[in-house]
């Protein structure tokens, strides 16, 4: 293996809980010094001597490094906010990159990319940008003006990472060379979530959804297919669990369940730390998460937890969205409906709760087995570690 390449990893934060996957992607990269820069720091468990932080000074003097990225929200959303129109944070990492400056420079998500793009060229540094949902159409429907930017990054950054052949197409179609785009699925370490043997009864069945609550997560359609399951499958009960972001579509959420007397069916959780993630995947038979586009094109990528759950042995009902069809194998590791298909996501819901054992742990056994060939973080992170050797000499201004 070459010498360390030193990789400045840019946020907008650093680093959300539900962020885990890129603190496991960074630490997993052979060959590689991880630094990491963003315009809020939050001191929680990523906040590691390990990684070089660069702290924006504001944050550093005052102390006002939270525990969590929840506290001061408010102020922090506004502060990112102004570094969009005075690029102050951005202003002094320039200063203090040109003392040492890194090898390779990884923005996540689109936006990221184009905001540090100035520091790129001043630089001279190449830029690597990682897409992973929302940032692939929906900036660009409800923000024209993106579409000039996104070229503008396109045509600068010397690589774009996408994570499958949905995200690739949708890339191409918004105009970055095709050369360009590498696909690095989405990772996570399968021994964080091991494998967990369960015997299915059928006639029962336990349903979990872990996700932020957002309308891309398709909590409503859960809710759906769960109330007319129950028509003929008594025995059903679903765990909810997830930072009440929309606090209309919780409260929509809140409406359906009570008019539809679904209460005992449902336990209804506030945000689970990673670390908990296990035990409630052990405690289910199947997860579920019915990923959908809204009408601005906000979607998912790959999420991650689909992964998680299905290192645990968990198999999965979701969608045919975005990549999902790379994660979830239908028929194999789980079942996949039409995007906003209560009726078909019910008939999963119903060929689960019938189950009996047998089929169930061909299912449990498959899931394991597809996250360890193809979604495992030390080995997708050896195919970062060469395209940053690829790009170093990155040229293309």
């Amino acid at each position: 293996m070459p010498e360390n390449l030193k990789v400045l990893h840019l946020f907008d934060q650093y680093l959300p809980n539900t962020m885990n996957w890129a603190y496991r992607m960074m630490r997993s990269i052979p060959g590689t010094e991880p630094w990491a820069a963003a315009g809020w720091m939050v001191r929680n468990k990523y906040f590691v001597p390990e990684i070089r932080l660069f702290v924006r000074p504001l944050q550093s003097r005052s102390g006002w490094l939270p525990d969590t990225e929840w506290q001061y929200g408010w102020w922090v959303k506004n502060l990112l906010r102004v570094e969009q129109r005075w690029p102050l944070y951005r202003l002094w990492l320039t200063r203090k990159l040109q003392q040492e400056h890194p090898d390779v420079l990884h923005a996540h998500f689109g936006p990221i990319g184009y905001h540090y793009l100035p520091l790129a060229k001043a630089l001279g540094i190449p830029l690597i940008v990682s897409f992973y949902g929302y940032d692939y159409e929906s900036l660009t429907t409800r923000k024209p003006f993106w579409k000039t930017r996104y070229a503008a990054l396109f045509k600068s950054a010397a690589a774009v990472v996408c994570l499958g052949p949905h995200g690739r197409e949708v890339l191409i179609g918004q105009g970055c060379p095709p050369e360009k785009i590498m696909i690095i699925p989405m990772s996570i370490p399968p021994e964080a979530f091991p494998y967990c043997q369960r015997t299915k009864q059928p006639g029962q069945l336990r349903l979990l959804q872990v996700a932020t609550i957002k309308e891309k997560k398709g909590f409503l359609y859960t809710l759906q297919a769960l109330r007319t399951a129950l028509e003929h499958c008594p025995n059903i009960h679903l765990t909810i669990a997830g930072e009440r972001h929309d606090r209309e579509l919780v409260r929509q959420m809140q409406a359906f369940i009570e008019t539809n007397g679904l209460e005992k069916h449902i336990r209804w959780l506030d945000f689970l730390p990673p670390d908990e993630l296990p035990a409630f995947f052990a405690a289910s038979d199947v997860f579920i998460h019915p990923s959908c586009y809204t009408a601005d094109r906000d979607s998912e990528g790959a999420p991650a937890v689909i992964l998680e759950a299905q290192s645990s042995g968990l198999p999965v009902i979701s969608t045919t969205h975005a990549d999902i069809s790379s994660e979830v194998l239908h028929g194999l590791t789980g079942l996949l409906a039409p995007e906003r298909d209560a009726d078909a996501l019910c008939r999963h819901i119903e060929r689960f709760h019938r189950m009996e054992n047998d089929e169930y742990q061909h299912f449990s056994r498959n899931a394991r087995a597809h996250v360890e060939q193809y979604f495992d973080v030390q080995k997708n992170a050896v195919l970062l570690r060469e395209l940053y050797a690829r790009v170093r000499d990155y040229e293309g201004w």
